[in-house]
């Protein structure tokens, strides 16, 4: 079996894993921590996930960062994305509006945790997301990304919807001091190849 068939295999195991624990509940942290071993042990077929099949942008590129779909059902739900970057990466505070569980491959991506204060946010903690390790975040769990410039990061993000079907996630603008709302995804690479 050549390692596309191999590929496309492996993550329909993993996914449908996923999917019968999950169901049609709203899952909560204790659930979503079973998705992300689930997706740790996927993380483990190392030889099925280079930067070579999902390369990160260009170092002339604009962006930073990009997304490949690897699985997705038809309803948009249990959206998996292989997420690489290469360069510095600084998201905003911000929310998806659907569970989320990231897990690392290569690279190591650091996640800082945030409530809600009368005046923006404040950090409640972080947790560097490399490999065999992971973050679940709750819908409106309160996030964002680091990643620090001299060598490719490559991650798992897996969303309970897809993210050109959530266009209300919010984030914290700290220059205007203001929640704003991010646009619908759209740049997502074909990765189910």
């Amino acid at each position: 079996m050549d390692v596309v068939a191999k590929r496309q295999e492996v993550i329909k195991e993993h996914v449908d894993r996923i999917r019968d624990l999950v169901g049609n509940s709203t899952p909560d942290l204790s659930m979503l921590e079973q998705v992300k071993d689930l997706l740790v042990k996927l993380a483990a077929h190392k030889d099925l996930f280079s930067l070579d099949d999902f390369p990160p942008p260009a170092a002339d590129s604009k962006r930073r960062s990009c997304l490949y779909r690897l699985s997705e059902d038809d309803n948009y739900g249990f959206a998996l994305y292989a997420n690489v970057a290469n360069g510095k990466v600084d998201a905003p505070p911000h929310d998806h509006t659907t569970w989320a569980v990231i897990v690392g491959l290569i690279g190591e991506e650091e996640n800082r945790f945030y409530k809600k204060t009368e005046d923006g946010v404040a950090q409640t903690g972080g947790a560097v997301v490399e490999d065999g390790t992971g973050v679940a975040l709750l819908p409106n769990d309160l996030h964002s990304i680091h990643i620090k410039e001299g060598g490719p990061v490559l991650n798992f993000h897996m969303y309970g919807r897809a993210l050109e079907q959530v266009p209300g996630r919010n984030y914290w603008s700290e220059p205007n001091k203001e929640w704003r709302t991010f646009p619908a995804h759209t740049d997502i690479r074909e990765g189910r190849f």
